[in-house]
């Protein structure tokens, strides 16, 4: 039923909100079907997040004490400049009303007040299947900066076997031991992707904490050295109850160190994460890709039976 506003009141999120968020998000899932869907103990995970601080940097959006909306915001450290990374959503029975426009005005402030001496922008992540966000972008004089596919694949039964080359071997994440090592392949293998930070130690040790990571969903390419050469990273969908998923699994991180690369241990390991998903029982795979990798990530996809699906944009707009 669509809600109608007669007030509006705009708070920072407390721990007492947590069960409300997580319906909020579910709810607006199951009209989206952007992936978004998450438990409590998920989501208390993921606002437990250091670099998100969620008593300073998450706002609601109430209206008669029903929460109808949300924004989160985190400052992402760039060489020469910072960002200001905008999320959220508003319930679907609430759109159209100027609840998105409030929040994010909302995170804009926040922004503006922890602005130092290097340039800083906001930044807006939309999925075009996220109904009004992009105009929400648009009005609020954030312009598209970067461009991203949603690509599925449905053809799971016919997999080749992964192949890795001469001296990789694939295994699972070892928890207490791979932390540091991974969270230095990883920010090296991402280094020349847009929009990418280091990914600390700090950041790895909580990653692994959450209450539903899987070491098995965690597969790494090593060299006869023991050094971690790629990874892939496969993110099952969350869901509460006897909740439908609302997308399929997901292929959530794919990367290939430098020194290993244009070996086929990038292919080798995505048919691996295939594989993952098929031996869980799902029937579908999911994952998003920049428009402009470096990598030519997209035609690796589409040879393993991924097409695109949908869309994704970066707004932008100088602080």
């Amino acid at each position: 039923m669509k809600g109608q506003m007669t007030e509006l009141v705009i708070r920072s999120y407390e721990d007492s909100d947590l069960q409300a968020l997580a319906e909020l998000i579910n709810a607006a899932d199951q009209v989206d079907k952007a992936g978004f869907a998450t438990t409590l103990e998920g989501l208390a995970h993921d606002l437990a997040d250091p670099r998100i601080q969620a008593l300073d940097n998450v706002f609601l959006a109430e209206s008669h004490g029903q929460l109808v909306g949300y924004v989160g915001m985190t400052m992402r450290q760039h060489e020469g400049h910072e960002c200001a990374v905008a999320y959220g959503i508003v319930h679907p029975d609430w759109r159209r009303q100027g609840i998105g426009t409030a929040l994010m005005k909302r995170a804009e402030e926040r922004a503006r007040g922890l602005k130092g001496a290097k340039p800083l922008f906001l930044d807006m992540r939309v999925r075009e299947r996220v109904a009004g966000a992009a105009e929400l972008a648009m009005s609020l004089g954030l312009q598209p900066v970067r461009h991203s596919f949603y690509m599925e694949c449905y053809d799971l039964q016919h997999l080749p076997e992964p192949i890795f080359p001469n001296g990789i071997r694939l295994r699972n994440y070892l928890v207490g031991q791979d932390e540091a090592a991974f969270a230095a392949a990883y920010s090296e293998a991402f280094s020349d992707h847009w929009g990418s930070v280091p990914h600390t130690l700090e950041q790895e040790m909580h990653r692994v904490s959450a209450p539903g990571f899987r070491a098995e969903d965690n597969l790494l390419a090593v060299d006869q050295d023991g050094r971690i050469a790629g990874l892939c990273l496969v993110e099952f969908p969350k869901a509460e109850g006897d909740m439908p998923h609302s997308n399929p699994p997901m292929i959530d991180d794919l990367a290939v160190r430098r020194a290993y690369r244009r070996r086929g241990i990038g292919r080798a390991l995505l048919l691996a994460g295939m594989h993952r998903i098929r031996h869980e029982g799902f029937s579908g795979a999911a994952l998003a890709v920049d428009a402009d990798n470096p990598n030519r990530a997209l035609r690796l996809y589409e040879s393993v039976g991924f097409a695109v699906k949908s869309r994704g944009t970066v707004y932008r707009k100088g602080l």
